[in-house]
């Protein structure tokens, strides 16, 4: 708790905006968003639409001091809102190795994970909330494109009246021993395919047990009982 939030260079992201010419974290460049003609878009770009109280987390495992937190999803940025302001914050700081936000359903921990460091490489680091500390050896990946049926000029387009929307995708992802995450989907199945250097014991193992993957929390458990072998 000892590391202020007044270390971290902000930038104020104009909300209304979004309905407007503009991207989440508007940075003015049109080339990171869409062009929005009809109205604001549905949905949000951020994690959740409540905001909730949440600390950012640094690499020596010390938290910033709480304050309202979100994530953009859609922009790739951890966002905050101060005490009596509603104008929503962007973090330039990248010191956090992730972050806690203290939810309803309880505190959803995120990590900030490098592109290298997945079996098929992506192109940025990003956070990806933990099934359950202090394991991470299966993730989520959040993603939220906005589907805009304005925008590719047609005149068809240009003549109906759906707003823009959010859409949430989700994607799961196990560690492999080798430390790399590989997707998967939650499927008994395509599990095995993952981990098919131990797939005869993992089968024994979900039998004895009856499980049926079908839930993160499932996955967790096949994924550190793999490990264990």
């Amino acid at each position: 708790m000892k590391h202020l939030f007044y270390y971290l260079l902000t930038i104020a992201i104009s909300i209304p905006a979004l309905g407007q010419a503009q991207n989440p974290t508007n940075s003015g460049d049109m080339r990171d968003g869409f062009k929005i003609m009809r109205g604001e878009a549905e949905g949000t770009p951020f994690l959740t639409e409540k905001w909730f109280v949440g600390y950012g987390v640094f690499d020596n495992g010390e938290t910033s001091r709480p304050q309202q937190m979100n994530y953009d999803i859609h922009g790739n940025n951890l966002v905050y809102k101060t005490a009596g302001n509603d104008n929503v914050l962007k973090l330039l700081d990248n010191r956090f190795t992730g972050f806690i936000l203290k939810t309803d359903e309880g505190d959803y921990l995120f990590t900030k994970i490098k592109g290298s460091q997945f079996d098929k490489k992506k192109d940025e680091t990003k956070y990806y909330k933990v099934v359950q500390a202090p394991s991470t050896k299966v993730i989520i990946e959040y993603k939220k494109d906005l589907d805009d049926p304005n925008a590719s000029g047609w005149q068809s387009s240009q003549q109906n009246t759906k707003n823009a929307e959010y859409d949430l995708k989700m994607d799961y992802y196990v560690q492999r021993k080798d430390g790399k995450y590989e997707e998967v989907k939650l499927n008994n199945r395509k599990v095995l395919k993952v981990f098919k250097d131990k797939k005869d014991q993992l089968e024994k193992y979900m039998t004895s047990n009856s499980i049926d993957i079908d839930t993160p929390e499932d996955l967790l458990q096949v994924t550190e009982y793999y490990h264990s072998l």
